[in-house]
């Protein structure tokens, strides 16, 4: 069957076959090796955490492209010479990575491999980005982007779409004093837009070589140390907004945050058990805010279902908003009433919305008593439910799930009086439902742990979409 086969294809095999003689990917790094290698994506941006095996499959991919691609100039970049010098270079996992009867010569001052094919990879690293302008990649791999000098990727981007270059980056999210935390924050969201880009997101746990056990305990001494934001970002590879200043480092998109039709589907056969809110911070100079939520009282789980936040001057009145309120009433539960179904609540210092509410459309909304419910105790009970997950959020809520990332204490841990609005709408529907997580834990123990959306979104290490990608790691070589 081998004499049958075209010069390419047995040198193609060949190849496959030493790439994958020692190392084989885990499932997590099957998931993004398939998308790059087997689709037509130009960038792969990959948030993961710590001991994931980044550059071993960094390194594979660079090798790959190398040696299947003859005359390949392909870059390892790490945000300065020396880190990757003794990432990958003093200690040689580079250089030792695939079979050296394909390596033609070694130079270690330049920290480059030269292939007999023509290929070549180089270590450079972003502070010299000047030397960017003359490069013409054919394979780019960033490794902590994060601390990237934000000049190498713009001096280096027009010579990836000259070359057609694809890119790889591939690390730890950033902290907020990371010297690239804003360039990697917008590249990360553009490439979630894109059809030729893919952002993907790798805890820590998703690397079966590292004991889960372990991670725990890593875990849990950090929570006792009040670094909460260390594990959240180093591990479960989430941006924590504010480094150990953030407020809500546990708010996950990926698991709190559901489309929302999912959330809506998931509610609709117990529409009538629900206990319903719609929850007021009236402003007219600011921000008029609302959200709207409910609450299953046998499970106590928390549904997030919309929002409205408003800051034009000229649609934050009363008679202009209500009209939108009122829609969202209708469009969540349609079956409902609002004066009977709904409890009504709004920030006890906007006594005017109140009043003009009762006189323009009859409906009586109920003040808050902020003066017997202090915010840190409320900020404290939306953190636990943060954590064991007794909340859903509508992807709807945009503005919510953006102030609460946003959220940062400043130095002496005091809580920011900016960009608040729905936040604040958040404890002031927890104090109106008098919600305690004693209730909680108690429904979690007769009826068991449950994430929405969990069971629908599924986990895309655990199956696979094409033939190939089975339980066999050599599919890759396909």
């Amino acid at each position: 069957m081998t004499k049958n086969l075209s010069k390419e294809v047995q040198l193609y095999n060949q190849i496959m076959d030493d790439l994958h003689r020692n190392w084989v990917p885990h499932a997590g790094q099957l998931t993004v090796g398939k998308r790059l290698i087997n689709g037509d994506l130009k960038t792969i941006f990959l948030q993961c955490g710590r001991k994931w095996g980044k550059t071993e499959f960094a390194i594979y991919l660079l090798w790959r492209h190398a040696l299947l691609n003859p005359g390949s100039p392909c870059y390892y970049v790490t945000p300065e010479m020396a880190h990757g010098r003794k990432l990958v270079w003093t200690d040689p996992r580079l250089a030792n990575f695939g079979d050296q009867k394909y390596v033609k010569a070694i130079n270690s001052n330049e920290m480059i491999i030269k292939f007999k094919n023509g290929s070549f990879i180089q270590v450079i690293g972003s502070e010299n980005f000047a030397a960017a302008n003359g490069l013409r990649p054919a394979f780019l791999v960033y490794d902590e982007y994060c601390e990237f000098n934000p000049r190498f990727h713009e001096t280096m981007q027009p010579n990836r779409i000259v070359y057609n270059c694809p890119l790889v980056i591939i690390g730890t999210p950033p902290m907020q004093d990371s010297r690239n935390r804003e360039q990697y924050v917008t590249y990360a969201d553009e490439c979630k837009s894109r059809s030729d880009a893919t952002w993907l997101q790798q805890s820590s746990y998703s690397n079966p070589y590292v004991p889960a056990a372990e991670l725990d305990l890593e875990k849990a001494k950090l929570f006792a140390r009040g670094e909460e934001y260390l594990w959240f970002s180093q591990y479960e590879a989430k941006i924590t907004a504010g480094g150990k200043h953030v407020i809500f480092p546990m708010l996950d998109r990926v698991h709190h945050v559901v489309p929302h039709q999912i959330l809506m589907g998931e509610i609709e056969r117990d529409l009538h058990k629900l206990e319903w809110f719609c929850v007021s911070d009236p402003g007219t100079t600011t921000v008029m805010a609302f959200l709207f939520c409910a609450i299953n009282p046998y499970t106590k789980r928390i549904y997030i279902l919309d929002e409205i936040y408003e800051r034009s001057q000229q649609k934050t009145s009363v008679q202009v908003i209500m009209p939108s309120v009122l829609s969202k009433i209708k469009d969540l539960h349609p079956r409902g009433n609002f004066e009977d179904d709904w409890n009504k609540t709004y920030d006890e210092a906007a006594a005017w919305f109140a009043n003009e509410v009762s006189q323009q459309y009859g409906y009586c909304f109920m003040p808050t008593h902020k003066m017997h419910n202090k915010k840190e105790v409320a900020i404290s009970l939306i953190k636990d439910i943060l954590i064991h997950k007794a909340a859903t959020i509508s992807d709807r809520c945009e503005k919510l799930v953006w102030e609460m990332e946003q959220y940062i204490a400043d130095d002496r841990g005091n809580f920011p009086k900016l960009h608040d609005h729905l936040i604040d709408c958040f404890r002031y529907f927890l104090a109106t439902a008098n919600y305690s997580m004693v209730e909680v834990m108690e429904a979690s123990r007769n009826l068991g742990p449950r994430i929405l959306g969990d069971e629908k979104r599924g986990d895309g290490t655990q199956k696979w979409d094409d033939p190939w990608a089975g339980d066999d790691w050599t599919g890759w070589a396909d």
